[in-house]
């Protein structure tokens, strides 16, 4: 550790207090509600926002020099990284703040009282979540044949994902436009392994087991084409936390598969590297610092640099809350309103040239923004801080389906997935991006709400 200054030993000092404070806090979440929205937000938030700027700081020997956002952050100075970090922190008191109000009466129900739901007529569930369950296995399922099929075969279909990454390329270079929108469709075949899972502890089945089998297959080959190692391994995560019908997980448990996972990320890579190119080969980054730094630490760069991205793309003014449904229209149908694909920039696309610009090159990957920084877009702290508000209320809403699902073993498979998911949305807040490469959490969301709200009608009505 490298100490330059007295301010170097008030930093840390600070640095010792938030991560005690984040660490009792979520251990007492954790220790009388289990795992839930609020604590997996709080702890991707402290890696992404407190855990990078400590480690860059203070261990100055380790940095990662290979990205375009880690060379851009090992420029900033102590001063400035300490800076950001306290900025991050405001905004999430205010998050943790705008989650602990309560506007309802005195006498309604608080968010930990949980509603009595054993009978929820739970045949008329089945089978409606059943049938939605089966139609999205087929539409997953029935995209991801017909690209294989465009492609020619299953080797060349697990190789795209390598080939297609970065600016200078486009899927339309190895599939036909008609194609595109298979590829955000293919994507929803993550969401049917956790409902056949889910379907299966609410009434046993052979049938679902063999649905749960095919399904669970066809993800994995998805993950393998899509080669995301954070998607690959969320993906694993919740079946990990439901072997155990136990409702309260262990803190250090996750932090142990973390590191796992992220020890595993080279062999990803050299997996990844085998299909796309034939050969295998493991990259030694030398150590476990340099490794998450180079994983981790664009959303805390995206923040510290805001003023100067902004300079360079200037502010949104709200207009990626508003073009996000556009960018899901096929290009056919635009050109029919004298629209393009090419007139929908998104932000992301802006915020990697921007860094091309600092540095002077041209950039070959994309950087994606952040949940800080894609508010920051739009026009400051004027949009940033009533954002934190309306984040703070979501996650308010999800986990009061957790309480109310507080013994359901069979449905917290799918709420652990929408939990774990957070960290993507944290590292890569683009509302367009979410819903064209997240759109399995995002159906799976709306399924969770249906059954929530069917289940909550039906327990009301039990009570009269």
């Amino acid at each position: 550790m490298v100490f330059n200054s007295i301010f170097s030993y008030m930093s840390f000092a600070i640095y010792v207090v938030i991560f005690l404070l984040v660490y009792g806090y979520v251990k007492r979440i954790i220790t009388y509600k289990g795992f839930n929205g609020l604590s997996m937000f709080i702890l991707s938030f402290s890696m992404f926002y407190f855990v990078v700027p400590f480690i860059q700081t203070f261990f100055k020997l380790y940095r990662d020099d290979t990205s375009l956002f880690t060379r851009l952050l090992n420029q900033i100075s102590d001063e400035e990284i300490f800076l950001n970090l306290f900025i991050s922190s405001i905004c999430l008191l205010l998050i943790v703040f705008s989650y602990k109000l309560n506007f309802k009466s005195k006498g309604s129900e608080p968010i930990q009282d949980s509603i009595n739901q054993n009978v929820v007529g739970k045949d008329v569930l089945y089978k409606k979540i059943n049938r939605i369950t089966d139609m999205v296995f087929l539409v997953g399922l029935g995209s991801m044949i017909f690209l294989i099929a465009e492609v020619g075969s299953l080797k060349t279909y697990l190789s795209l994902g390598a080939m297609t990454r970065g600016l200078d390329k486009s899927p339309t270079d190895f599939i036909r436009s008609s194609y595109l929108q298979l590829v955000t469709l293919s994507v929803i075949i993550l969401v049917t392994p956790y409902l056949y899972l889910y379907l299966y502890r609410m009434k046993k089945s052979k049938f679902i087991i063999i649905k749960f089998l095919v399904s669970f297959l066809f993800s994995v080959l998805f993950l393998f084409y899509n080669q995301g190692r954070a998607p690959l391994i969320i993906f694993f995560l919740p079946f990990l936390f439901t072997i155990s019908k136990r409702s309260k997980k262990n803190f250090l448990g996750l932090v142990g598969m973390f590191v796992v996972g992220l020890f595993l990320l080279n062999y990803l890579d050299a997996i990844f590297q085998y299909f796309a190119y034939g050969n295998y080969l493991v990259e030694k980054n030398g150590n476990f610092i340099t490794g998450f730094l180079s994983e981790f630490s664009y959303p805390f760069t995206n923040f510290s640099l805001r003023n100067d991205l902004i300079d360079i793309n200037g502010y949104r003014y709200m207009y990626d809350y508003l073009i996000w449904p556009l960018t899901m229209i096929p290009s056919s149908l635009l050109n029919i309103v004298g629209l393009s694909k090419e007139s929908l920039i998104s932000v992301s696309t802006l915020n990697t040239e921007a860094y091309g610009v600092l540095l002077g090159v041209t950039p070959t990957g994309g950087i994606p923004v952040d949940l800080l920084t894609y508010n920051y877009y739009q026009f400051g702290f004027v949009t940033l801080i009533p954002m934190c508000f309306v984040i703070g209320r979501i996650l308010r809403k999800l986990d009061k389906i957790f309480v109310f699902f507080d013994n359901n073993f069979a449905i917290k498979i799918v709420l652990y997935r929408i939990s774990f998911s957070l960290i993507t949305f944290l590292n890569n807040a683009d509302i367009s991006a979410i819903v064209r490469n997240r759109l399995d959490v995002v159906l799976l969301a709306l399924i969770i709400i249906y059954i929530y709200k069917k289940s909550l009608k039906v327990s009301l009505k039990q009570k009269l």
